[in-house]
């Protein structure tokens, strides 16, 4: 069954985040992720806008997705983001028979 993650990040210094968001899609890629949301402007259809982007990848299984997370490579990434914003990420897993 299909997982995703989903990030809601609220950037402090885009231009510090940019090595990070660049170094992201091929580790995504590499570890058999695939983005289907990346940024972009959202549009709140309710509740209140705090200035978040919001990014969507779709993992093969939750499994696959807490190994990337967890991952030596992502472990090398993560620090590029450090002092960039608040982020919030949840894993949750898909409908039976999706992706």
């Amino acid at each position: 069954m299909s997982a995703y993650m989903i990030i809601r990040a609220k950037l402090s210094d885009p231009q510090k985040f940019g090595a990070y968001s660049a170094a992201m899609p091929a580790a995504v890629s590499a570890a058999g992720g695939e983005y289907l949301v990346l940024g972009g402007g959202p549009e709140w259809l309710e509740g209140e806008s705090d200035g978040s982007t919001v990014v969507v990848s779709r993992w093969p299984s939750r499994e696959t997705a807490q190994q990337f997370w967890h991952s030596p490579e992502y472990a090398e990434i993560k620090p590029l983001r450090a002092g960039c914003g608040e982020f919030e990420v949840v894993l949750v897993d898909g409908l039976e028979g999706s992706g």
